[in-house]
């Protein structure tokens, strides 16, 4: 708050602005965090969502608002909102339209819904059944894994009742280079970023800045992380409000 002007604040989709949904389900937007995230634009230089979903799912449930940008698909792509224009990062994976092929036949093999692909510019998901048999899901993970290694540039994500094609090599960490290396054209006067436990990676890199470069970081753990943060506060859907409200300057 005191350099507001050379400030990067990022947040993370699912931990700070989001009540997580069940497998297949849609997570809820939290109104009032919508509102909110705009004046922190206003206030601070760079404020921005950076997530591993689609700049197009964001802007589908209402976040892709003013004084905010999207670094969306882990900063594989950006979304300007000064200029109200997307641009891609990095080029999508050249396996990626094979491995489209591939997963729907491995899906209708397995006997799953295929309607539950989801096709991004930068990955492939798919959601199944969270009590799908052990042995279906184990046949699933190793076919996709065989689709991966033939692309090259593919690694496979695994989460409960959720499975992911993305780009090798790709993580929050490399997000946030990117972020601060193409998109943020001054040296950060404090770097902030707000998630929860899948940002650990994140909050790493950031605590390597802090204490090999000397940048001021901040580190908001949020619902499910707890240990190594500077500041925890609750899950959505009100947990982190009060906190963006003070950023913001309000009362609280």
């Amino acid at each position: 708050m005191g350099c507001p002007e050379r400030a990067v604040l990022l947040w993370d989709l699912n931990g700070a602005t989001l009540e997580l949904a069940p497998p297949g389900g849609f997570p809820q937007l939290d109104p009032d965090v919508c509102r909110e995230l705009p004046r922190m634009g206003a206030r601070y230089a760079f404020n921005g969502i950076l997530t591993g979903w689609a700049h197009s799912q964001v802007s589908e449930i209402g976040l892709a608002v003013p004084n905010c940008h999207v670094w969306g698909q882990l900063a594989s792509e950006h979304w300007d909102w000064r200029t109200q224009t997307r641009h891609e990062l990095v080029a999508p994976s050249s396996g990626l339209s094979m491995a489209h092929a591939k997963l729907h036949k491995v899906v209708q093999a397995l006997r799953l819904d295929t309607e539950c692909i989801y096709a991004k510019s930068h990955s492939l998901a798919f959601l199944y059944p969270v009590d799908t048999d052990r042995g279906v899901v184990e046949q699933l993970l190793g076919e996709l894994g065989e689709i991966a290694e033939a692309a090259g540039d593919l690694t496979l994500l695994q989460d409960r009742g959720f499975v992911k094609l993305a780009p090798a090599g790709l993580d929050k960490k490399v997000a946030l280079q990117r972020i601060l290396d193409e998109c943020v054209p001054f040296e950060p006067s404090v770097i902030m970023n707000a998630g929860d436990m899948p940002d650990r990676v994140i909050m790493d890199e950031l605590d390597r800045r802090r204490r090999e470069d000397g940048t001021p970081t901040l580190k908001v753990g949020v619902r499910n992380l707890r240990d190594g943060v500077d500041l925890f506060v609750p899950g959505p859907p009100r947990g982190v409000l009060p906190f963006i409200r003070a950023l913001g300057g309000a009362s609280v």
